[in-house]
């Protein structure tokens, strides 16, 4: 029985991607997933880790670390599976291509071209050996695009309509660095290169089995693993305590509010901890930046009584959306549950902040409450990056800390900008239909505010549908209506001429004519219609002209425009 061996080591990006290895990822891997935002983060965190090095220094910058990688590879072929990891050696790629493509120096398009293939040698008449192939639905693709060719300013003409989400996400992406990178002066754009291929580092982990490699994979994505950093936080908490007898209550005391929370949003809390304090992105592992940038070992009962405790049962409240009062809670609480509908996390530690703070004043914690409920919708309605997303609430964690910070000036911090409120309402007004991440959340945001209080969505599905075809039939009213090819397109994707089902789609009734739509598919006698109110005024209109649909978007814009004060 041979024996299987496992190595790890680390390699920078101009060796990974050199004769030492030729990645490929197998069929069963899923396909390619990273979005524009995953993509630009790698940038700007690369970016940001090179910092003002100048060329000359770019070669020894500080280190950066990009994680790990595992393979199934034998010790004397290049040849290596990808069983973890292909997400961030694609984009690698793409990147190298983006900073091929924008330097100018042939020597420099040379260098890194080498990064991308071995070119093909005439005399062993062998083809371009290609760094990374990836599945075989994308690998043709992928290599005519962004790998080959000298350059990538032909990406605008790919027409991506008909093409897998894979090769979408290829071709933005592949936009969205080549952009960043022509963004740079001509030596940043070397330095920056300099600093991905000789300074930037990834972990290959290689066995030579599959069953080995995922043994691996599943170890290093255990989620309990990345539990360690609160059991060693919590032993360096108590044990700076002066005597047992502490140690034991206070140590009742962590154990409480871990058990009140669950493990992993317990971890998740230090996390949010670790933003409150710092402000910032983590530039290192959550546990080192809390044990050597906010030392809570160093005032162990106090961070406990004081903050801990505190933290952990705003926390609760704002996961659960379950704040009490006298008063009526239920506009806070509704606020909560819009929060939860956010589609990042990283308002979280403000919210902590808030309800920590003005927990026993109701009307205040609902004006904050509701003022931070716009400020993470306009964000993420105008799709504001991450770093943008954390910088932005960093500003309104510095005024939370300010001495004298009081509703009103904290208020003041949250309310949009005008670059957040342009954005946002861009998205409003634009083809919502295709803005996919944001286009069901504005749409209940709309419903909610023109329904009132007391508004809920608790359905198993709620799905988005046209009134006015995508793609509608020749010989009905709706080319009677909409002659116009231009306009048609001008409007098909408008949130002036969308709607909620609380139902799956139905491809056979999409192209239904007006009235059988309201009939058989809009209505609730239609099979379970809809109770959206934007939903039931479609029932109360005759047609669905140009002039219902205008009418129609004014409402819907102005509408969110008076809900997000944008």
């Amino acid at each position: 029985m041979s024996q299987t061996t496992i190595k790890g080591s680390e390699y920078p990006i101009g060796r990974l991607f050199g004769d030492d290895f030729v990645f490929d990822i197998p069929a069963y891997q899923r396909p390619y997933a990273w979005e524009k935002e995953q993509a630009a983060e790698l940038f700007d965190d690369l970016k940001r880790a090179l910092g003002d090095c100048s060329l000359a220094e770019a070669a020894d910058a500080t280190p950066y670390f990009l994680g790990s990688v595992v393979v199934i590879k034998a010790e004397d072929r290049p040849q290596a599976q990808v069983v973890d990891g292909q997400q961030r050696l694609t984009t690698l790629t793409i990147l190298l291509a983006a900073l091929r493509a924008e330097i100018e120096d042939k020597e420099w398009k040379a260098a890194l071209t080498k990064h991308l293939y071995e070119p093909a040698h005439p005399i062993k008449k062998t083809p371009n050996r290609y760094r990374l192939t990836l599945r075989e639905t994308d690998a043709a693709f992928f290599q005519k695009h962004v790998q080959a060719p000298p350059s990538l300013g032909h990406l605008e003409t790919v027409n991506t309509s008909e093409a897998p989400d894979s090769q979408q996400h290829l071709i933005e992406n592949a936009v969205s660095l080549r952009d960043r990178v022509h963004a740079l002066t001509p030596e940043r754009r070397q330095a920056l290169a300099t600093y991905v291929t000789e300074r930037c580092f990834l972990v290959v982990v290689s066995t030579s089995t599959l069953d080995s490699a995922y043994r691996i994979f599943s170890v290093l994505n255990d989620r309990g693993l990345d539990l360690s950093h609160a059991d060693i936080l919590k032993a360096a908490v108590l044990g700076a305590m002066p005597t047992d007898a502490q140690r034991k209550v206070y140590g009742k005391r962590w154990e409480e509010a871990e058990d009140e929370l669950g493990r992993i949003a317990f971890r998740d809390l230090l996390s949010h901890y670790r933003t409150i304090k710092l402000k910032k992105k983590p530039e290192e592992t959550i546990l080192a930046e809390l044990r050597d940038k906010v030392r809570p070992q160093e005032r162990p009962i106090a961070f406990i009584d004081d903050e801990l405790v505190p933290y952990a049962d705003a926390f609760a409240i704002v996961k659960n959306a379950s704040y009490t009062s006298a008063s009526d809670p239920t506009p806070i609480n509704r606020a909560l549950t819009w929060l939860d509908r956010i589609d990042n996390y990283d308002w979280i530690p403000v919210a902590l902040e808030v309800v920590r703070r003005w927990k026993d004043d109701p009307k205040g914690l609902r004006e904050l409450v509701d003022a931070l409920d716009r400020l993470a919708s306009v964000l993420m309605v105008g799709r504001a990056d991450v770093n943008d997303r954390i910088d932005r609430y960093g500003t309104v964690l510095v005024a939370l800390e300010a001495a004298k910070a009081s509703v009103e000036s904290v208020k003041t911090a949250m309310a949009p900008n005008h670059d957040e409120r342009k954005a946002a309402l861009e998205v409003i007004n634009g083809d919502l239909y295709n803005n996919k991440k944001v286009r069901q959340f504005v749409l209940l945001r709309l419903d909610a505010a023109m329904a009132g209080a007391g508004a809920t969505y608790d359905y198993d599905t709620i799905t988005v549908e046209h009134v006015l075809p995508q793609n509608p039939a020749a010989g009905g009213t709706w080319l009677t209506w909409w002659p116009d090819d231009e306009q048609r397109a001008e409007w098909t994707h408008r949130i002036g001429n969308l709607l909620l089902l609380s139902r799956r789609k139905n491809s056979e009734a999409q192209n239904y004519d007006f009235d059988d739509k309201k009939k058989r598919y809009f209505s609730m006698k239609g099979g379970g219609g809809s109770p959206f109110v934007i939903t039931t005024h479609v029932l109360a209109e005759k047609d669905w002209t140009p002039a219902v649909v205008t009418k129609r978007q004014k409402v819907a814009v102005d509408t969110l425009r008076k809900l997000w004060a944008l």
